[in-house]
């Protein structure tokens, strides 16, 4: 005599109530790549915008001459 699993029928919604766990390493890995890749375009873009900002002040002084 085999026995047989449980089975949750296809029109039940008890598969969507269950806790999907997931885990602490891959939470704190994925905001640790975040912040990574957060610094490293501030650490591009940030100096591109402050020459920017001073080309266009040395451009603004050079006009008003």
């Amino acid at each position: 005599m085999s026995i047989d699993p449980e089975v949750i029928p296809s029109s039940s919604s008890a598969g969507y109530n269950a806790a999907r766990s997931t885990p602490r390493w891959a939470v704190y890995g994925a905001i640790g790549l975040g912040v990574l890749i957060v610094v490293g375009i501030l650490k591009t873009l940030l100096p591109l915008i402050v020459m920017g900002l001073i080309l266009g002040l040395i451009w603004k002084q050079a006009r008003t001459n």
